[in-house]
């Protein structure tokens, strides 16, 4: 089926670009770099997070993408023996103590014997951004390549012990190697005894391209795999001894008595040999073998990894494969969770700090390939998350699997559900894509914040066209989540049972992105005796689908209707419900009855609920009992614009006309009775206004201060107006006709402008300005 897109943007209007995530060759000349970063998925922009690490020779840099600047790291670019390590910076480090997730696309080449492969690493090695696996086989430690991944010992000798080898690993660290070169290499023996076998072992290990490569030989790995551990613990390595023992035989004559008297006589000899050659393995925690996925390491894919980190638990629970190589859509993958010990990176569970720096390390050897990560969510930055829910709302049941089943004409609710967990940040600029799911037509959509705040979306009669909108909020602690809710009516296809696709949305910040998928399901064609609603009234359409009015105040509107049947009368006294929706905003259902299989009704729009200045939307459809649905109509209520205007006096005195006679004691003085403030207001009814207020400071035509201050005092309390603006009344419109509201009429004895009047005040003439501010604010349920 075809798949239609809604395309929206939080704070900035934009719109994704599509295209599949595969790195395969589109122009024969193209680097594989080049060609996997043309073709890389959607990232965040990291160049903020990361420093490179301070090694020598290191090939880790950050890159451009075809989707935008500074969204990947690149560890290798296929070359032969390079080392790339990349590390989060002070400020970016992961925080142990909360919950943590990353999300992120990882490209390990497009070759079956590419190598060697990349980690994701924690540390607390002392080192800091000079950490790496290291080589010491000259003396001398240089940062070490190969199966080291730049983060193992690297058993170069052959002759170090499992402590050793954890001395040559990075400190106080914990890695996830995603292996791509299987380091099983041993001599080959024959069966012409262990003398000569010992012989193969000695000169094998005597050729430098032997040197280090048996950490694979592991009976439960036969290929590319993933696998974790500590690179500086000795508990990472297992050391094997292969033991030869033979003997070796020689006769020699000497003098000496025997049977033929003092003669020669032959001494056989014998010598023992032995000879051991150590190697080293990787004991592979948390073992995934990518062999069997559907796109195993190096497939020339980039490839899906979330990492999710339990604080509670001291777990990592890492998954690989959870999202489609080819679409982006959420899969299953293959999941492992280890426990990790912070004992062995340098943490105590008392440390009140236990955040810790963590990055990629990716090596080459002989064998090469192209090693790059593209991050969806940055562990401690922003972490969220999206779900989607379809839901048909005649039936009351959720379309949760690709066997649940819709009838044509159901009413459905489609709801995003986008989450913040927690971060340094809150979640910006976030653009979502929604591929709406074909054979339903939408009808409305909105976003509502947890904050309060709400928009409504416009939504085409084309279910197949893309809608760009902006919404206007991030989230943050402040602001936790985010729901988009789209209503539509089910439709049938060309034939008796139609599948629908499933469907994949995301939801691109510029620090965080999220994706969801909606599961497919099933529509199915109902019988040609349908419900009909037709708007009888005498603003109605004459085929009753639409209907207005137009009004000079606000006030009451009725809407007449009637409720029938295509092929077949109504049921006597069967129970209807109207399911009215106003600019967007579902409204309360009304219950009437086939009124003796006449289905006429009456639904009163009330004159609070009319916005003006502007055109109302009120559809209507109507259900009934066995959750069949008719047809939605439109009326449309404009209600001309009113006007809220505040008059106020220009000139007002405090002790002007009665004066009291200052006596060195502070004292409050209340207004005279030359104060006006009055708002006339013929806007709508349930209209909601404030009036604030501020004030300068007291001073005489001499420029000399007031030791005084205008308050504003009610039950609740006294606010200065000389500190800054001070709410004077919030007042909600009660009636349709035009209203007069004085403001000063509603101070009581005691309340409201007051002069709080200094003991040092000298006798005298003393002015102050006061700014009134009258403005609409959200009517208040």
């Amino acid at each position: 089926m075809k798949l239609s897109e809604f395309v929206l943007g939080l704070l900035t209007v934009g719109m994704l670009t599509g295209g599949v995530i595969k790195a395969h060759a589109d122009t024969p000349a193209e680097g594989d770099v080049k060609r996997a970063l043309r073709l890389a998925p959607q990232g965040v922009k990291i160049d903020d997070y990361f420093e490179k690490g301070d090694i020598s020779n290191n090939s880790a840099k950050i890159v451009d993408t075809g989707r935008g600047e500074k969204q990947a790291v690149q560890l290798t670019d296929g070359g032969q023996n390079e080392l790339g390590i990349l590390w989060t910076s002070d400020l970016a480090k992961m925080n142990l103590q909360q919950d943590q997730t990353a999300s992120m696309w990882l490209y390990t080449g497009n070759s079956w014997n590419s190598g060697d492969g990349m980690a994701f690493v924690m540390q607390n090695d002392e080192r800091g951004i000079q950490a790496s696996a290291l080589d010491q086989r000259n003396g001398t430690a240089i940062p070490a390549t190969g199966e080291t991944l730049g983060v193992w010992g690297y058993d170069v000798n052959n002759q170090y012990s499992a402590e050793q080898l954890a001395k040559a690993g990075i400190q106080k660290s914990w890695a996830l190697e995603f292996d791509t070169f299987l380091n099983r290499n041993l001599p080959t023996e024959e069966k012409d005894g262990d003398s000569k076998n010992s012989d193969r072992w000695k000169e094998f290990f005597l050729k430098q391209e032997n040197f280090a490569t048996q950490f694979d030989l592991d009976k439960h790995i036969n290929g590319k795999h993933i696998a974790s551990g500590y690179p500086g613990d000795a508990s990472a390595y297992q050391v094997f001894r292969r033991n030869f023992k033979w003997d070796v035989n020689w006769t020699t004559e000497e003098w000496g008595w025997g049977l033929l008297g003092y003669a020669k006589y032959p001494v056989h000899h014998t010598n023992t040999h032995t000879s051991s050659y150590p190697y080293a393995v990787l004991k592979h925690d948390g073992l995934i073998l990518t062999k069997g996925s559907t796109s195993p390491l190096s497939s020339g894919y980039w490839q899906h990894v979330t990492l999710v980190w339990d604080a509670s638990a001291s777990e990592m629970k890492y998954t690989f494969g959870d999202k489609d190589p080819k679409t982006g859509a959420a899969q299953a993958g293959t999941s492992c969770t280890v426990r990790i010990d912070k004992c062995k990176l340098g943490l105590k569970d008392s440390d009140t700090d236990q955040r810790i720096r963590w990055g990629f390390t990716g090596s080459t050897g002989a064998n090469t390939e192209s090693n790059l990560v593209v991050f969806e969510q940055v562990p401690s930055l922003v972490s969220v998350a999206a779900t989607a829910q379809l839901t048909d709302m005649t039936r009351n049941k959720s379309v949760n699997t690709t066997d649940s089943v819709v009838h044509a004409g159901d009413r459905l609710k489609l709801t995003y559900d986008l989450k913040y967990i927690s971060g340094r940040e809150s979640w910006k600029d976030v653009q979502a894509k929604l591929q709406l799911p074909s054979n339903v037509r939408f009808t409305s959509a909105k976003v509502e914040y947890s904050n309060g705040y709400s928009q409504t979306l416009q939504v085409p009669n084309n279910s197949l066209a893309k809608l760009a909108d902006k919404l206007n909020q991030e989230l943050s602690a402040d602001n936790l989540s985010a729901t988009i809710s789209l209503n539509g009516i089910a439709a049938a296809g060309p034939t008796a049972e139609t599948a629908v696709s499933a469907t994949n949305s995301s939801f691109a910040g510029i620090n965080a992105i999220a994706q969801t998928s909606l599961t497919g399901f099933k529509v199915i064609q109902t019988d040609d005796d349908k419900m009909q609603l037709r708007l009888t009234g005498p603003n109605s359409s004459a085929d009753g689908t639409s209907g207005a009015s137009d009004l000079t105040k606000p006030q009451d509107v009725e809407i007449t209707g009637n409720v029938s049947h295509t092929k077949s009368d109504l049921q006597k006294d069967q129970i209807l419900t109207i399911q009215p929706v106003l600019n967007g905003i579902e409204q309360p259902t009304q219950v009437f009855d086939s009124t003796a299989g006449k289905g006429n009704f009456t639904y009163k729009l009330a004159a609070d609920r009319i916005l003006s200045g502007r055109e109302n939307t009120l559809k209507l459809y109507v259900t009934d009992s066995e959750g069949r649905s008719t047809n939605d109509v439109t009326y449309t209520v404009t209600l001309a614009a009113g006007f809220r205007e505040l008059a106020v006096s220009p000139k007002a005195s405090f002790n002007h006309g009665n004066p009291v006679e200052l006596k060195g004691a502070a004292m409050t003085l209340p207004p005279d009775n030359n104060w006006q403030v009055t708002v006339n207001d013929t806007k709508q009814i349930g209209d909601q206004w404030e009036l604030t207020a501020k004030a300068t400071s007291f001073i005489s035509k001499l420029n000399q201060p007031l030791p005084a201050y205008l308050a504003y005092v009610t039950k609740d309390g006294t606010s200065d107006l000389q500190q800054g603006m001070v709410t004077v009344l919030t007042h909600r419109k009660t009636t349709a006709n035009p209203e007069v509201v004085n403001v000063a009429n509603t101070w009581q004895q005691g309340q409201g402008l007051l002069l709080k009047v200094g003991s040092d005040a000298v006798q005298g003439s003393y002015y102050s300005e006061i700014t009134w501010v009258l403005r609409d604010v959200p009517k208040s349920d």
